[in-house]
């Protein structure tokens, strides 16, 4: 006999089977408990009416988080119109009847009825789960949305490399004699840099990037996994890891095609080096970006598409 299947908003107690489920449905996306409780309900813009589950005979089988910013991100504001879904699943043997239809339909009335207009599967941040749909594990998902009306936007790649070896090429050096000569430095963060830093990143890379650095510049206020570069004492490049994972990353726009890319890459290598890391890895790059990633000598390693639709 074929389970009734109820939908309801997500409540506290839920969070153990859906983080169990959700490690059944999306393997090459696990959460811990710790992860999920950080990412999904501790984020300030969570709204249980945005996220909805699915349940047969009592047990959870869907799920679906929609997102519209309740606060204003820093200087992107509240982006207003802007709507995402990071993340749905439902659970092998109940696929296929109407059940990721139902909570996708439940999360586009939420968001609609909040005044957004254009929703996105996935570029959300601070929290986004995965940046897109995964192209290599999640082709059922890419079909399913596309028979929806979202339309394929964003192609998002995930890269990395081994830094036990890699090399410092000559042409750094040379890179690095001709800017030093131009008035370019690179060095890592210091106390002394904050104000510099936040405005630069305020400037030019407002939201996510100014978030990585404050966040972790407010845990440790002399971290070592930030590196700057600098023009006649002016920030004008940013560097960050954390553990193994690179970035974020970026230059002024106005020294682009200078080699300070490069440069600045090698030295927080370097430094990555220095503190034992092993391996290099970043979850995130479209573009030009992607190929000045694997001029570097960083592979792909999963494949996202940003998908969109207006509603």
């Amino acid at each position: 006999m074929k389970s009734e299947i109820t939908y309801r908003a997500f409540s506290a107690e839920d969070e153990h089977r859906v983080v169990a489920l959700w490690n059944s449905c999306l393997p090459r996306d696990e959460i811990s408990l710790a992860s999920f409780r950080r990412k999904v309900v501790l984020d300030p813009n969570f709204d249980p009416d945005g996220c909805p589950v699915a349940l047969a005979d009592g047990s959870i089988v869907g799920f679906l988080l929609a997102i519209r910013r309740r606060y204003p991100y820093f200087d992107v504001g509240l982006e207003a119109g802007k709507g995402w879904i990071t993340v749905f699943f439902v659970q092998e043997g109940f696929q296929r009847q109407g059940i990721g239809t139902a909570l996708l339909k439940r999360g586009e009335s939420f968001l609609r009825s909040h005044g957004v207009t254009e929703i996105s599967v996935s570029d959300y941040t601070p929290n986004y789960i995965v940046p897109g749909v995964d192209l290599d594990g999640g082709a059922a998902g890419h079909m399913f949305l596309q028979s929806l009306d979202y339309r394929g936007e964003l192609k998002v790649y995930g890269m990395g490399r081994p830094l036990i070896d890699v090399t410092i090429p000559p042409a750094i050096q040379e890179i690095r004699q001709r800017l030093e000569a131009a008035g370019f430095s690179i060095s890592l963060y210091a106390p002394s840099h904050a104000v510099l830093l936040l405005e630069f990143l305020r400037e030019h890379y407002p939201g996510d990037l100014f978030r990585v650095a404050l966040d972790r510049l407010t845990e440790n206020p002399e971290c070592d996994e930030i590196l700057v570069a600098l023009k006649d004492g002016e920030i004008v490049g940013f560097s960050h890891f954390l553990d193994e994972r690179f970035g974020p990353f970026g230059i002024h726009p106005a020294f682009g095609g200078r080699g300070l890319g490069p440069l600045l890459y090698y030295a927080t290598v370097e430094q990555m080096r220095k503190k034992g890391k092993h391996n290099l890895w970043l979850a995130w790059t479209t573009g030009h970006a992607k190929d000045f990633y694997h001029r570097l000598g960083l592979q792909v390693s999963r494949r996202h598409l940003i998908m969109r639709k207006t509603i």
